[in-house]
Formats: structure tokens, sequence, C-alpha cells
């Protein structure tokens, strides 16, 4: 400690501590009030002169506790162990200056004739309009004056949170404080007890817990967007609120953290929401990728509000699969080779499945149901699935090719398809539940699978599908059936190949002498129609359909059905 000159030292002399400290951002906000040394606890330059100011004894009237400093009548709060905050009033000069030559020139120090005026205990003469020196002015009376310098060249001054600031001009301009102010500001706020508190630790970890809380709340169902902007809108309220406590409670409280809380809680809020999301797509990915198309799963993920569960209403297309006499040829194999046949051709057809976007709804052993446009809705379903059924009979044909070079069955597959609205979702109970598709024309699908056999055909289409790939595919007419079950005949129709496929004249010709069979049949001109029909079998002996129909107008023609006949055929079996 450096005590003061000599001179100044008079029986009455208290001394107070001068030193001030910064933050850590170099701004002078604290005022430290009081330090140990040597087991004493000496005074700041402040808290001295309210004590002279208030005629108090410093030895018995400086104290302190864990939470505030006690000097004299003052309870002065603490910001932390040694120190209070300054409630500055203002910026630099914003207390009454006065020039030091003022205070000198009196009548007992003698200055040049020019410069020697009395001006501080001048009387002055209010009839001649000389106004009293500041001795007599009264603007000292019962106040306390602090001396000191506010020349830059003497570097005492500091930079205080009003180093900023706008003149009466509206300028904006910067200012250091002489710290000679910054103890007057000290000093005043003790005086006037007008402190700057600081927020306990308790309230400052409920704010945190708060701002963490709201934020999460505020951001945890919403999506990212109105996330990000509630996020936006609770930091821009704190700080409001912040100003708004400061300004009419002189109460500070913490900033960076509760804006660092709520900017953590949002950003790690959304890298979990991210993450989660994307195991989410993951899982999703891996579960459906075995029943859909990779494709149909990327739509899946980018739009799951296009997938809805729980039953909606749609037009879809479904197909229905299954191996003819399976019965007969796993009765002559062993356990283990019926199910690596059976494993091979279910592989296949799943695979081509997928091609075209459909997905595999349940096997049924050698059976299998597949939908199109669904899970997510897509246009041209109906020939996605004729097509499939395509590919799988061209599969299963090369499949029997290189069975039949291994000595082992050779499969063949009846697949009926039909289009129309069907329930699609979660069907089941509240736990247990399956995505599937019900309705009637679901079991329509199901009775043309089986409906092959009895036309010797391998693909059935409903007349539903034949409406939306006749243009397509080559089709053609196989009958007006009633399925077993229903009382509405629907017509039915032969799928046989895309309109890509280069057939050979002599088939070309079977199609067109057969549509005319057809029209002969139905218009009950039974000797035409068999003519055609016989013409058919010249061409292809094996044409199942064209022997049926052969042997219908043959029958026909000997005994004419009744006049309220309408060439519907009821199936008797599934």
């Amino acid at each position: 400690i450096i005590p003061p000159y000599e001179k100044f030292l008079t029986p009455n002399t208290r001394r107070g501590l001068a030193a001030i400290e910064a933050d850590l951002d170099g701004f002078y906000r604290r005022y430290l009030l009081t330090s140990a040394f040597k087991d004493s606890m000496l005074p700041s330059l402040a808290a001295q002169l309210l004590l002279v100011y208030e005629n108090k004894d410093s030895l018995k009237t400086i104290a302190e506790d864990d939470d505030y400093f006690y000097i004299g009548r003052h309870t002065v709060p603490k910001y932390n162990f040694y120190s209070m905050l300054i409630n500055f009033i203002g910026p630099a000069f914003s207390f009454p200056y006065y020039s030091f030559d003022n205070v000198l020139d009196d009548e007992d120090f003698d200055l040049l004739d020019d410069f020697d005026m009395d001006a501080f205990d001048d009387p002055g003469d209010p009839e001649l309009g000389i106004p009293p020196g500041l001795k007599y002015s009264g603007k000292l009376k019962d106040k306390i004056i602090l001396i000191g310098s506010t020349m830059q060249e003497l570097h005492d001054n500091f930079a205080t949170p009003f180093l900023e600031f706008r003149n009466a001009d509206g300028e904006l301009v910067r200012a250091e404080m002489p710290g000679v102010e910054i103890h007057a500001n000290a000093l005043l706020t003790i005086l006037q007890d007008n402190y700057l508190y600081s927020a306990s630790f308790l309230m400052k970890l409920i704010i945190l817990i708060l701002i963490g809380l709201i934020t999460y709340v505020f951001t945890r169902y919403v999506s990212t967007t109105w996330g990000t902007f509630w996020a936006v809108f609770i930091m821009v309220a704190y700080v409001a609120i912040n100003f708004a406590v400061f300004i009419n409670f002189n109460l500070i409280l913490d900033l960076s953290a509760p804006i660092m809380t709520a900017l953590f809680t949002f950003t790690g809020h959304t890298v979990y929401h991210y993450l989660l999301t994307q195991q989410e797509k993951r899982m999703l990915r891996g579960a459906f990728s075995h029943y859909v198309p990779d494709s149909v799963v990327q739509q899946i993920i980018s739009n799951p509000a296009s997938l809805t569960l729980g039953g909606e209403e749609r037009e879809i297309s479904v197909l229905f699969s299954d191996v003819a006499g399976f019965t007969t040829i796993s009765e002559s194999l062993t356990p283990h080779e019926l199910v690596t046949l059976l494993n091979e051709y279910l592989t296949e057809m799943t695979e081509i499945i997928l091609k075209h976007n459909g997905i595999i709804d349940k096997y049924e052993g050698d059976a299998i149901m597949a939908e199109f446009g669904v899970p997510v809705h897509y246009d041209g379903h109906a020939a996605a699935a004729c097509r499939a059924a395509l590919d799988m009979q061209k599969a299963l044909k090369r499949m029997r090719e290189e069975w039949a070079a291994q000595s082992r069955p050779e499969l063949h597959a009846r697949i009926g398809i039909n289009t129309g609205e069907v329930i699609v979702g979660n069907m089941g109970s509240r736990n247990v539940f399956d995505y599937t598709v019900m309705g009637d024309h679901v079991n329509l699908g199901s009775r043309l699978e089986g409906a092959n056999k009895a036309y010797g055909t391998h693909i059935m289409i409903s007349e539903f599908t034949y409406r939306q790939v006749k243009n397509d595919f080559y089709t053609r007419p196989l009958d007006f059936i009633r399925v077993k079950g229903k009382t509405k005949p629907i017509q039915v129709f032969e799928l046989i190949a895309t309109r890509e496929t280069k057939f050979p004249s002599k088939f070309l010709e079977l199609l067109q002498v057969y549509s005319q069979g057809i029209q002969a049949y139905r218009e009950r001109e039974w000797a035409d129609a068999l003519d055609y029909f016989e013409h058919c079998l010249r061409l292809y002996p094996d044409d199942k359909p064209s022997s049926i129909y052969r042997e219908r107008c043959a029958e026909f023609r000997l005994k004419p059905p009744p006049a309220d006949w309408d060439g519907v055929i009821t199936m008797k079996e599934k």
C-alpha cells in the first residue's frame, strides 16, 4: 500500500483505497468497497468518504457477511465477495465539474495581477452583477467534493458501460470516464441506496431450467421451421425481459447463459430429432424393403403423410398367384427339397413384383398376394400389375427349363388380377395388426386366379383392369362369369402379352378369328361361331378357350338355350 503524501496527512486524515478493477472485457462496472490488509479491513475511497460525510467511525461501522457490505446505515449488496456493482447515472461528465484553478485562486494564494482574481472566495457584488465565487455560491454547501485529473494524457480515464453515448445533438460519441467520476458514481449509488442486484444462484438455476423447458416444449411438437421461429422468439423475448427487469427493478439477470441454454436446447433437440428421423428412415427402409420396391420406400420416406394407416378407401390393383397342383408336387419331395424349391420360386416372383412397384401383402404357402398402388398411390398400377404377371410367367418358364435339366418338378402358376376400390390400412387388433387390403375387389381378384383352371389360361384379368390396360396389352375375352359367392357377373379376359411383343401372323390371325367367334356366340349364331372356333383350333389345336367354345356351340346348335339366356357361367369352385 502506498501511503498519501506526508504533507496531506493531518491527525484527522482518513485513507481510502482508490484502486478500481476492470471486468474481463476491459469495462469497469464493479467497485472495491473493502480490502483485507494485515488483519485489517481497509475501506475504499467512496466508503471512507461516506463515513466522513455521515460522521461515522470507520473502524466501527464497516462490516460484511456473505451477501452484503454494511457501511454506516447503508446495506450494500455484494456482486462478489469484495465488490459492488456501480449504478452509473450516465456517461462521462454527468456530474458537475469545476476547474481546479478556481479553487486555488483564493485570497491566500497570490497569482500574477492579471490572474489573481480571488475567484474561489470572492463574495461577489449583486449590484454590479458580479457572481460570487464557488465558496459563496452555495454550489458546494453540504456536498462531497472529489478532486482528480481529467486529462487524457494522465491516463486516469476508463471504459465504462457508457463508453458510447449520444450527445445533445444526437451524435454517437465515445468518451472514457475519469477515474474520479467512477468513485463519484459508486458513492452516489450508496448514498441513494440505488443498487444493482445480481440474481441469486437459485434464481439463475430456475431461469436456466425454465428457459430450457420452454424451448423444448415449444420446439418438440412442431416442424424444424416453426421450431426455429419459436427458439428465436424465446431468445428475443428473454432479452426484452432482461432489459425490462434491469430498467424497472435494477435486477441483473444473466444474458449469455439462458440464451445459450435456449440455443443448445433447440440445437440439441433438432440434432436429436434429425438423428432419430434418420434412424427411423433406416428402420422404415429396412422394414419396407422386404415388401416394397426401393422407389416406393423413397416416396414414403420423402412424404410420410402419403402413408395413411388405419383404413383408407383407394383404387388399387390386386394380384393373386398360386401354383397349380402344388399339393401333389409336395408329396413327391422331402421337406428340405420342398422348401428349397418353394424359396427359389417365391424369391424370383417377389423380385419381379417389387421391380414393378408392387408390394407383397402375404405368402400363404405357394400362394402370393400382392398389391399395386399402395402404400403410396401412383397412376398406372393396373398396367404395372399386368407387366409383373407377364414377367412372372416368363421367369417361371425359364425356371421350368432349369428344373427339368435338374430332374426337379416343374411348377406352373395361375395369376388373377383385379382393379377397384378397396380399404387399405392396418387391420387387426390394437396391438397385433397387419397392413393389408380388404373389400369385394380383393375377393374377386382371388377368385380370378382360381378361374384360370376352367379356361386353361395362366393370367386372367377382370373387366375393371381391362378398361385401364386394353391399349397397352394383347388380351382376349374369355367369358362372363359369376364367381362363387357373388351374384353379379363380370367379364373376364386373358392377358397375353404387351403391345411391344412381336407375334407371328398365325397367332394374330387366331386372336382375330377368336374375337369373331365370341361375337357370333353372343349373338346366338351357333353355326358361324362353331366355324370360327374350329378355324382357331386348326391354327392352334391346344388352345383351350377355343376348344371350350367349340363344345358349347356344338351343344347349343343341337339344343339352343332358353330365350332369357345371358351367357353367364357360374363358377362352382373358388
